[in-house]
């Protein structure tokens, strides 16, 4: 009788990745934070000797720098399995992320004479474009809540660049360089801005039911958070500023005070900060109308933003205790905070 089979023994199972809420690894910190920066500085160097090999005749160069950009790409993702997938390193798989979707992104820019001796915005907007596509199956895989924002801000840079390139016009109506920023660029015509408003409900109601998740959903939600409230209310602000006085008067400070409560609940300031920021220069020039005021200097607009920014984080933390003694903000997990005396609640009283 033949003796059966010794059973292998089971696979190791992958460590947890440990990561706080707030998308911070829980332990070496300090070594993740270097280790990131090793990987970006050698990604600069690699990317740069591929551009000075194949020096002035890029129409030349052949396909070898598409293929060396694209073997990069997926180096980065098998590093990704061991560092992430073994090791758990939060800041380092986010590193990779970034990297290797940037790299398949110059490669597609890189893989014909046409497009390597062609306008460069064409070729930016190309890099942004296939990055922040290529972003997305390294953030579900890896699970880096770090790589949500990066995947909208490309992606929108792609987006503004196709449609319209160095148009100095469109570039001044940019509110900085975030995705709020962008998208208040793009929003010059009601279909847009409808487009937008959709999507950015959508980003805040799913934000909203990440919240209730683990630490991964908690950190994802975040940037969801800043982006979704930030271009509603910055969608809000503008239909509300095409009514009549005083209608836009009164709606631009009801939606402000919506927009304060919303942030209590959600227990998030720097969502109260994104939210006024976009719902601020509406807000002013209407109540100035009022007055027959129709332009302010520069100088003007900078004191009184930062007037919005002192008031946020000057009632922020009465209201933040106001609204946790009457039950309204549920923190992590849509939970209330703890009543043990001496328990610092993680987010309090800033989030």
């Amino acid at each position: 009788m033949s003796e059966a089979l010794p059973t292998p023994p089971p696979r190791a199972a992958r460590p947890e990745i440990r990561i706080d809420p707030s998308g911070r690894p829980l332990e070496r910190a300090g070594f993740e934070a270097v280790f990131a920066l090793g990987l970006l500085t050698l990604w600069v160097v690699l990317i740069s000797g591929v551009f000075a090999l194949m020096g002035r005749d890029m129409a030349g160069a052949g396909l070898w720098p598409s293929l060396t950009l694209t073997a990069l790409c997926c180096f980065c993702w098998a590093y990704a399995e061991h560092i992430v997938g073994r090791r758990g390193l939060i800041w380092p798989g986010s590193a990779l992320g970034l990297l290797g979707p940037l790299s398949l992104g110059f490669a597609a820019a890189l893989t014909t004479p046409e497009l390597r001796t062609g306008p460069f915005l064409d070729r930016l907007a190309l890099v942004a474009s296939v990055a922040g596509v290529a972003m997305i199956p390294f953030m579900f895989r890896f699970r880096l809540p770090g790589l949500v924002s990066p995947i909208i801000t490309f992606s929108l840079v792609g987006l503004f660049l196709v449609l319209y390139g160095a148009d100095t016009e469109r570039l001044r109506q940019m509110e900085g360089f975030s995705p709020r920023g962008i998208i208040a660029a793009l929003m010059n015509e009601p279909s847009s801005m409808a487009l937008f408003g959709v999507l950015s409900l959508g980003a805040t109601v799913l934000a909203r039911h990440l919240d209730g998740g683990d630490n991964f959903k908690l950190a994802a939600a975040r940037p969801l958070h800043l982006i979704g409230a930030g271009v509603l209310a910055l969608v809000v602000g503008r239909l509300f500023a095409m009514l009549p006085q005083p209608y836009d008067v009164a709606l631009l400070a009801l939606a402000w005070i919506v927009a304060h409560v919303w942030t209590l609940r959600v227990n998030r300031v720097a969502v109260a900060f994104a939210s006024h920021f976009a719902m601020a220069k509406p807000m002013i020039l209407a109540v100035a109308g009022l007055y027959g005021i129709e332009s302010f200097t520069l100088m003007q607009w900078v004191w009184m933003l930062s007037a919005v920014l002192l008031f946020d984080l000057l009632t922020w933390p009465y209201l933040h205790w106001l609204s946790r003694e009457i039950g309204w903000t549920l923190g992590p997990g849509l939970r209330l905070p703890p009543d043990k005396p001496g328990v610092i609640w993680r987010y309090w009283p800033y989030a």
